[in-house]
């Protein structure tokens, strides 16, 4: 299990930027994400509320959810906070989490920021030289310190870091914003954008994709160009600066899609869950990619949890952790947008025994509680932690459910009805 006790919430920075009053991150989609050990990072993206529609969530908190400890906690963020937006890349380079890019009130932003995750400032970055153009629903991933980003969909490019040879750049007329094929990195050291012109056949531009770097291999799959959805795969390896062109896959293939996630479970398997179709549905299947033999496997056809948009991260335990999302057609305007606010947890394995005992001394504390002090000093440590978590928390709900894999009602993570029942006692 690899016990991870020195949290970021125990930090004394976070503590006293620490929010008493909110105790579950708000439904939204179009966030960010990012998995630091076991605690899960949220931040931004937005959602529809009865009374003023779509919104941008609060850009100055800053959510963490840890599986384990099945609690949300929320910190208050200062510094140079970037504007409300959806649809931003983000990378992380320690301490730092960058966001870039993305769609704000006034339309395609191009500006750079990034948190200091030990601190909780953010600052604005002013890199030198010309600038990536404005946009959103880019895919990103970090090689040697350099923060990579491909496609997206947003303004003409002008005025900025542009090859007209070899960039391309495909116009939608009616809200005069399009997609791109373009390569660049973002040197997070140097702070400049740099082009990045690769031999091989490029994919077709397109935004909402996904994009996974494994070791110095980036896999990337499907994602929307003009009015169709695809469900190509393509490899970049970034060492020759080298594109495959569209991968030949064997098996039943998944079908065109946006708005998907991509997740790397170990070098050799990614996974891929739901998306939006060509339809205008959102989808709720699950698939596994292969990429030694290219071979896709569908796993389960349909989950009852349709997701689009939403952030899939991998957290030290190898749970794949899936937030938020938006549930219902994103594009039809004359309905509500249903957007979710629910941790879906993926594995191919067991929970280690470890992992599972202690959540079993902790289930039974009435009678264990007494022992717990002769325990390896981190094993106590998790249990008293556990414990004093579990008695400042004054509101319940059940905020996890399994998809694929053993089910999270195995660790103490509360199910509905046991949240219900709380809530009771907590009235009572």
């Amino acid at each position: 299990m690899a016990l991870q006790l020195k949290s970021l919430r125990s930090l004394k920075t976070w503590q006293s930027a620490h929010e008493q009053d909110v105790f579950f991150c708000p439904e939204r989609c179009g966030h960010n994400a990012v998995c630091i050990n076991d605690e899960l990072l949220i931040w931004g993206g937005y959602n529809d509320t009865p009374n003023l529609g779509s919104t941008y969530c609060e850009k100055d908190l800053l959510w963490n959810y840890n599986l384990d400890m099945d609690i949300w906690t929320c910190v208050k963020t200062r510094g140079l906070i970037p504007k409300n937006r959806s649809g931003a890349i983000s990378a992380l380079i320690w301490p730092f989490w960058y966001i870039l890019c993305g769609h704000v009130f006034e339309g395609d932003t191009n500006d750079i920021h990034r948190l200091n995750l030990v601190t909780l400032v953010w600052e604005k970055l002013n890199p030198s030289g010309l600038l990536i153009s404005p946009r959103d629903k880019a895919s990103s991933w970090v090689y040697r310190n350099r923060i990579y980003c491909f496609g997206g969909f947003g303004s003409r490019p002008t005025n900025c870091l542009w090859n007209e040879e070899y960039d391309k750049y495909t116009l939608e007329m009616l809200n005069n914003r399009g997609w791109n094929d373009q390569l660049l990195y973002f040197d997070a050291e140097k702070l400049e954008w740099v082009l990045v012109q690769c031999k091989g056949n490029k994919p077709k531009g397109r935004a909402a994709h996904s994009t996974v770097c494994v070791d110095s291999t980036v896999y990337l799959f499907g994602g929307r160009h003009q009015t169709q959805r695809m469900n190509d795969l393509h490899c970049l390896n970034l060492e020759s600066q080298t594109w495959s062109g569209s991968k030949y896959c064997r098996g039943n293939l998944p079908i065109e899609r946006s708005w998907h996630s991509m997740t790397a479970i170990n070098k050799s398997e990614l996974i891929m869950y739901g998306g939006f179709s060509n339809d205008n549905v959102p989808l709720d299947d699950l698939w596994l990619l292969d990429v030694q033999s290219f071979t896709w496997t569908l796993l389960v056809h349909g989950t009852g949890q349709p997701r689009l948009w939403h952030s899939a991260s991998l957290n030290m335990y190898g749970d794949i952790l899936i937030y938020g999302g938006c549930c219902s057609n994103i594009l039809e305007d004359t309905e509500r947008l249903i957007t979710s606010d629910q941790v879906i947890v993926l594995r191919r394995t067991p929970f280690t025994l470890e992992r599972l005992c202690l959540h079993a001394v902790y289930k039974n504390k009435k009678v264990t509680k007494e022992g717990w002090d002769t325990l390896p000093r981190l094993l106590k440590e998790w249990l008293h932690l556990k414990l004093q978590i579990t008695n400042h928390m004054f509101a319940y709900k059940s905020n996890a459910i399994s998809l694929l894999g053993p089910n999270v009602t195995q660790l103490t993570v509360l199910t509905v009805d046991e949240a219900e029942q709380l809530n009771k006692e907590e009235l009572l």
